[in-house]
């Protein structure tokens, strides 16, 4: 595994460069944490796929408490795209979920997210995270802590220091996640830093990802596994839960332009309330 060293975003040139290199040495750089306007980001479902065909890229599109668009992406079956959600909890920390089939995210969707929206709020739910991390286990899912020391309430030591949270919260969780988000492209540095620190203390397996809200930096972190681009979510799924991680690839995004898209979208959609679609079958 490659340390995160570059902190410079990747121009498109960089990135087409790196997918034909990887691509001749039999590697596949999976993306494992991005967004798309189905939540709080910009890219749409059409510009995703030509982003993802173009430079070769395996993805995860985890949206908010969201999957109408991952579910999307696999019914169209035209790139590389691992069935995921990001998941936020009562407590304030939020999970990558990730599942072999868009039918078994659709369940997970119906029995532990949707119940638990909070009208005013993306990204927070009510959900425990005990409990979010027991179903997703219980359904066959794979899960990674995102950001384990973003601020506020996203923050691993937060919970520690946190009155709401028994003593053992923390430890609670690492004992249900199967691996953690050693590298995050939407973070400072000094977050980052306190990730690669955190993870050499534990036996948890990582996930790398750029947490893209524009396409710009979609690609531009991630894991290099030993692949081929397929869209077989199953064999996909199969790959980033069982295979050896060969190096990675960490150019930060940019936040301070990442930043105010975050907020925008987040103050419209209180300011609308209420808004969460609702998930119905075909």
């Amino acid at each position: 595994m490659t340390p995160p060293t570059s902190l410079q975003p990747a121009s498109n040139a960089e990135l087409q460069e790196l997918s034909e290199c990887q691509a001749g040495l039999g590697l596949q750089l999976f993306d494992l944490h991005t967004h798309s306007n189905f939540s709080d980001g910009l890219p749409s479902i059409d510009r995703i796929e030509d982003r993802c065909q173009r430079d070769r890229l395996a993805i995860s599109l985890t949206d908010h408490n969201e999957i109408r668009g991952s579910v999307l992406l696999n019914q169209r079956d035209r790139i590389s795209c691992i069935p995921g959600v990001e998941v936020g909890t009562r407590e304030g920390l939020e999970f990558l979920v990730y599942f072999g089939c868009p039918g078994q995210l659709e369940d997970y969707y119906r029995r532990a997210v949707e119940p638990h929206l909070l009208s005013r709020f993306m990204v927070r739910s009510n959900i425990s995270a005990v409990e979010c991390l027991e179903i997703a286990r219980e359904m066959g899912a794979y899960t990674s802590l995102a950001h384990p020391f973003a601020f506020g309430r996203k923050s691993l030591d937060f919970q520690r220091a946190s009155r709401k949270t028994n003593a053992t919260f923390v430890e609670d969780v690492l004992d249900r996640i199967d691996a953690v988000e050693l590298y995050n492209g939407g973070v400072p540095p000094k977050v980052n830093s306190r990730a690669a620190a955190f993870i050499e203390s534990i036996d948890k397996p990582i996930t790398v990802g750029s947490d893209s809200h524009r396409l710009r930096t979609y690609g531009s972190c991630g894991v290099y596994l030993s692949a081929k681009p397929s869209t077989d979510a199953a064999k996909l799924f199969g790959t980033i839960s069982q295979e050896k991680i060969h190096s990675t690839e960490t150019k930060a995004g940019s936040v301070s332009l990442t930043v105010p898209v975050i907020m925008l979208n987040h103050t419209l959609f209180f300011m609308r309330s209420n808004k969460h679609p609702r998930w119905r079958p075909k």
